[in-house]
């Protein structure tokens, strides 16, 4: 049964309070609601406001919905995060919010949880394409598998900017997860049901080095791209600087990585190798400074790996240790470089599920505990 609530912040509450006037409205708080919102006092303003039922229409689309979907037969919820935006507005929205829950005890909630997106704000809007988004998604899949799994977890995507509820659509279509929303003109949630579809994660194994290194927001020219598969660039936003074209993971990128990481991270592991060797190197002593010393490295940190083996160099790569999934002999292989003084040595690493899903979610978690 689901248990828990992400629910996209809007300001809605606040546009309502904006507009109230006490002297023309039925409501017994008004007066209180009014004064407490124009001195700043959010705590008052949650107290206030927790005397107006949550149907009523000044409470804002956000409870508006909890208060439907709290009456629905499929959801038995108890867990709630505010995903709010990182503005003045949205982290004191997210606090009355969260203070009229608590105090409404008939929604039979933990206490809500806050979570500010950094970088999900109208004031820059490249911020907010490039980071602000997918911060957001980054977000909900940390809740997603601390609450045990897709199937435990619904998405109210009725608040907030019309990007960040698309998005959230998107991410609960991409994972199986139920969405709702309310527009202010409706009378009842509606339900975006999951859709029988899955992602083809292939690309993100043989590209799991570029992915990683645009998670961590690097920029890459057309030259860093030139020999990746071009379904990639479906994943990626493109600006042209000074005649230049640059490529940063998207919204729909992270999507794709979030997506991978909650369902095949939990369907999968990466089980302790039951019989291991020290990595070897060949007869090739040319190695640069730290190669080896990173490989031994590797190979110790992580019990999942049976034993490593020296490979050819690459023509090039990246600096730093990277991983990625490519055939090497005629196999799809689990290979990580060294990028050092312009030298790309190569290693293979050997595990005992050597299935592509498997190598694929090794090398991103190598990727993410590795990566600069």
């Amino acid at each position: 049964m689901i248990n828990t609530l992400l629910c996209t912040v809007g300001t809605s509450l606040f546009g309502n309070l904006q507009r109230l006037q006490p002297d023309q409205s039925p409501i017994p708080a008004a007066a209180g609601l009014k004064q407490a919102f124009v001195a700043g006092d959010w705590q008052r303003l949650g107290h206030e406001l927790a005397t107006v039922p949550p149907s009523d229409s000044l409470c804002g689309a956000e409870l508006n919905t909890l208060d439907q979907l709290r009456r629905r037969a499929d959801l038995a919820l108890h867990r709630l995060t505010l995903l709010v935006s990182d503005t003045d507005d949205g982290r004191h929205t997210g606090e009355v919010l969260r203070r009229y829950l608590v105090q409404r005890r008939d929604f039979e909630l933990d206490e809500p949880e806050i979570e500010v997106v950094s970088g999900l704000q109208d004031q820059h809007p490249r911020d907010f394409k490039n980071h602000g988004l997918r911060n957001l998604v980054r977000l909900m899949g940390k809740h997603i598998q601390q609450a045990g799994g897709p199937n435990l977890v619904a998405i109210d995507a009725t608040g907030g900017y019309k990007a960040q509820i698309a998005v959230a659509v998107v991410l609960g279509q991409a994972l199986g997860i139920p969405v709702f929303y309310k527009h202010e003109r409706f009378s009842e949630t509606i339900a975006f049901p999951p859709l029988p579809i899955s992602l083809d994660y292939a690309l993100l194994g043989q590209h799991a080095d570029l992915l990683a290194a645009l998670e961590r927001n690097a920029t890459l020219s057309e030259a860093d791209l030139s020999d990746t598969d071009p379904r990639l660039l479906v994943l990626l936003n493109e600006e042209c600087v000074d005649g230049t074209r640059l490529y940063e993971l998207s919204a729909i990128g992270q999507i794709y990585l979030t997506g991978f990481r909650v369902s095949r991270g939990r369907s999968l592991q990466l089980v302790p190798a039951q019989s291991r060797k020290a990595p070897t190197f060949g007869n090739d002593h040319h190695f640069p400074d730290g190669f080896k010393e990173a490989v031994l490295k590797v190979w110790r940190e992580n019990d999942f790996i049976e034993t490593c083996h020296s490979l050819p160099n690459a023509h090039g790569g990246r600096p730093g240790l990277t991983f990625r999934v490519a055939p090497e002999k005629n196999q799809l292989t689990l290979i990580g470089t060294y990028g050092w003084n312009n030298w790309f040595p190569r290693f293979a690493i050997l595990l005992e599920g050597m299935s592509t899903d498997v190598l694929t979610l090794a090398a991103d978690r190598l990727n993410q505990k590795y990566g600069g």
